[in-house]
């Protein structure tokens, strides 16, 4: 295969995940246990990108639905440029899957009111501070 064959391949899966509307769920969030396990199920770690990490900071709704553009707060990228594009890339398709996320009305309540500080970490889990909302999610070991 060509590496513009491969290139354009690889280009349109990654178009088809940050198009893709939100994934289904089997029940709406109802607390912020529901919302950290919502937001690794929604994430794929990319290969070659150990050490990596980035921060997100953003609003929710009281449906769950992004207000606005989330803001990069923090990122330490390791690997090649390819590498730490994708990592990039990964955690973007993160949050564009993962939202608008169905929340019960009364966590909805609690969204609406809250900022949303969301890490993606790669690296081994570490004591972090994951008190509310104060969300980091550690690659899958």
């Amino acid at each position: 295969m060509s590496d513009r064959l491969a290139t354009l391949i690889l280009s349109a899966a990654f178009s088809a995940v940050l198009t893709s509307p939100a994934h289904s769920q089997a029940a709406p969030v109802k607390n912020w246990a529901d919302f950290h396990r919502a937001m690794a199920a929604c994430w794929t770690v990319p290969p070659g990108t150990e050490g990596s990490v980035i921060a997100y900071r953003f609003g929710l709704d009281k449906t769950g639905a992004i207000r606005g553009k989330p803001l990069t707060t923090a990122r330490r990228l390791t690997g090649d440029r390819d590498a730490q594009r994708h990592y990039e890339e990964a955690a973007s398709a993160a949050l564009s899957h993962c939202f608008p996320i169905a929340v019960t009305p009364s966590f909805g309540a609690i969204l609406g009111e809250s900022p949303i500080y969301l890490r993606f970490v790669n690296t081994a889990p570490t004591a972090a501070y994951q008190i509310n909302n104060n969300v980091t999610v550690f690659a899958p070991q």
